[in-house]
């Protein structure tokens, strides 16, 4: 059947950077020369062939990557796909995992609307007794979650207030002792509980469609990546109808002009999108993608990548002068827009030392972009920006932090 797309290539790990660089490409591949067919999935490259010169492997934190795009693809036909598995030698492992960490469970929901690949469950079964930890589970998070909640109304304050307390109560069940085993998270372990919770209320709110989470730690370190297939930064913005005193609408683009050569021009309107949104982040009163960032480069000494339409930014600390500044100026901020939210300043005061702060912190921002850009190298594993070929809707997140 040419129909047919492997997910997981034989000998090579299914990592975040073989999804955006390889699979990607296969996904465009199989709709360019099938058009009027169906794709269908097969979990295993060469399934009962070959099976004793096979094997299998998958990043855990690429299965949130993995699930975004077989959502918008079902969307797309308007159905669940079909996924075809093997149960041998070769496959048995990563099928195992998957299984215990709730993956087919995920794609196959009792509800006919968020089903999303359909399989021969009789190939589930026969498998080692492996355990894994039970926190080492994909979580998906949908408005539908929210029953109490009604999002059409007009006080977005009120209604992120709302998805927040909720969606903060199941970041600290599902992610708070996976954060405790890293001293790094441990320390500032209701800073990250914080976050996350920001950015998931931020995926079920504007997304407008599911939000997949996955957090896992071994010896080496921990890892999570966050993923929608939603409406994308540069919509996130644009459908907003009025911004706060202290920000103008595409501040950072009218302001920096980026130049990387012959680079088309629709990679770099994402690349100032990223930048957009992470400055954005930066002047708000509640932590979201730049406090992550902060706290995942200064303050765990890890890597941040985002990833945004088919250009995503990889920050860490070879940058850590300019991220260090920035970090300072980000407190700052924070704690005047706590002392006006306590009514311990005046708004005409908080209102100018604040446009004080965001002056620096721009000024800061301009040079950590022009600090970034030099690092910029079409040697796709090595640069701190990389630009694919294909286009990944929606807005993809994924951190390491070294143990």
């Amino acid at each position: 059947m040419n129909n047919i797309v492997p997910i997981i290539d034989s000998k090579k790990t299914f990592t975040p950077l073989f999804f955006y660089s390889d699979f990607l490409d296969k996904l465009v591949k199989f709709y360019r020369e099938n058009r009027n067919e169906e794709i269908v999935f097969r979990l295993f490259e060469k399934g009962d062939d070959e099976i004793f010169n096979s094997s299998y492997r998958i990043d855990p934190i690429s299965i949130p990557l993995l699930l975004s795009i077989i959502e918008q693809l079902s969307k797309y036909h308007r159905a669940p796909l079909k996924l075809l598995l093997n149960n041998n030698h070769a496959t048995l492992d990563a099928l195992e995992f998957l299984y215990r960490a709730n993956f087919f469970k995920t794609i196959s929901e009792v509800k006919k609307e968020t089903k999303i690949l359909q399989y021969d469950p009789n190939y589930l079964g026969a498998f080692k007794g492996c355990t894994i930890r039970k926190e080492h589970i994909v979580r998906s998070y949908r408005k539908e979650d929210f029953p109490n909640i009604d999002f059409d109304q007009e006080d977005e304050i009120y209604l992120r207030d709302q998805v927040n307390s909720v969606t903060s109560y199941h970041v600290q069940n599902h992610f708070q002792e996976l954060l405790f085993d890293n001293e790094k998270t441990s320390r500032n372990h209701n800073t990250y509980i914080d976050i996350l919770s920001e950015l998931i209320t931020n995926g079920v709110i504007h997304s407008k469609s599911t939000t997949y989470a996955m957090m896992f730690v071994d010896k080496y370190h921990t890892k999570f990546s966050i993923s929608d297939n939603g409406i994308g930064l540069r919509n996130s913005l644009s459908l907003k109808t009025s911004f706060p005193f202290y920000y103008e609408k595409n501040e950072i683009k009218s302001t920096i002009n980026l130049n990387l050569g012959a680079t088309d021009k629709h990679f770099v309107d994402n690349l100032i999108d990223i930048f957009e949104i992470l400055y954005f982040s930066s002047l708000k009163e509640r932590r979201g993608l730049f406090d992550l960032m902060i706290n995942v480069v200064i303050k765990s000494n890890g890597y941040f990548r985002l990833h945004n339409d088919n250009c995503q930014i990889i920050i860490s600390n070879r940058i850590f002068k300019y991220m260090a500044s920035l970090n300072e100026m980000r407190e700052s901020i924070l704690m005047l827009h706590n002392l006006n939210e306590l009514g311990k300043l005046e708004f005409e005061d908080f209102k100018s030392r604040l446009l004080e702060k965001k002056a620096i912190i721009k000024n800061e921002f301009i040079k950590i972009i022009k600090s970034t850009l030099k690092y910029y190298s079409g040697e796709t594993k090595f640069s701190s920006i990389r630009f694919y070929n294909v286009k990944f809707k929606g807005v993809h997140v994924e951190v390491e932090i070294p143990n």
